[in-house]
């Protein structure tokens, strides 16, 4: 037991370094700095967390999932979320995420970690939101490693849209097979509000900030506290789409998809767009 709590605190010294470089340092080197220094304090997290009881919630993503562009690690959509479930119950989180992470991580590092992590203990929450940067490297196959991706995770799971609301190209498109697998799947899709969706740099060019996250935030919860996608009677691309509605899940531990609502709260608004 003194060894994580020893690697624990190491990661932390490691990560306040960063911080402390980061905030004097300009431009792309203070961002490389921040990644460096979330990257530590999630692993210092992660290694507290897995030695905690109560409901797990495991969280696979990129440079948002990470909370990079956030002021702190605790004002990321990560943060904000967990602490909103904590008031419900001891929630633990793990967050396997990786700053600049696309699909194919997921799927060969960040899903093989999250089996290992669920073999003695089973996860009440699994969370994904991934893609951004396959956009802006115009990663060729994408269409096809999602689904294959939206397939391994367990029945529950959150994901999530690009840009609610597009009309057209890449995001579009690979919004619509997020919705079509997850009803597949019985995933619960968080629709993100369209001024967050990836932009041409991606993410970790191009950071959310703290209320950027917290918008995040409401989309997530939003899609905690829903049912799982259902196959839609119609031929829409647009469905099915998990609606925000009032009720959350018990923090029992058991699936995210066999928990039932227990009390009210209010659905997240629609954010407007923002002009690009």
């Amino acid at each position: 037991m003194q060894v994580p709590r020893m690697r624990a605190a190491a990661r932390r010294v490691k990560a306040g370094g960063e911080r402390f470089l980061g905030g004097v340092l300009p431009g792309a080197s203070a961002r490389r700095l921040q990644i460096k220094a979330f990257a530590d304090d999630w692993a210092a997290a992660n290694l507290e967390a897995r030695r905690a009881t109560g409901p797990l919630w495991v969280v696979l993503g990129d440079s948002a999932s990470q909370g990079i562009g956030a002021t702190r690690r605790e004002t990321g959509y990560v943060g904000v979320v967990h602490e909103r479930l904590r008031h419900r119950d001891a929630w633990r989180v793990v967050n396997l995420s990786r700053a600049g992470a696309g699909v194919a991580d997921v799927l060969t590092r960040q899903l093989p970690e999250l089996i290992d992590l669920t073999r003695d203990q089973s996860a009440a929450l699994v969370s994904c939101i991934i893609g951004a940067e396959d956009i802006a490297r115009r990663v060729p196959g994408l269409d096809v490693s999602l689904r294959q991706l939206l397939a391994s995770l367990p029945s529950g799971a959150v994901v999530a849209t690009f840009a609610r609301g597009a009309r057209g190209g890449t995001a579009a498109a690979l919004d619509a097979i997020t919705r079509e697998e997850a009803a597949r799947h019985r995933l619960r899709v968080a629709e993100l509000p369209p001024r967050f969706g990836p932009g041409s740099k991606g993410r970790e060019m191009n950071p959310l900030g703290d209320v950027e996250h917290a918008g995040w935030a409401e989309a997530v919860l939003a899609a905690i506290d829903g049912p799982p996608a259902e196959i839609a009677p119609s031929t829409d691309p647009e469905l099915p789409v998990v609606p925000a509605v009032d009720g959350r899940p018990t923090a029992t531990g058991t699936p995210a998809g066999e928990r039932k609502a227990v009390d009210d709260r209010e659905p997240a608004g629609d954010a407007e767009p923002a002009d690009d």
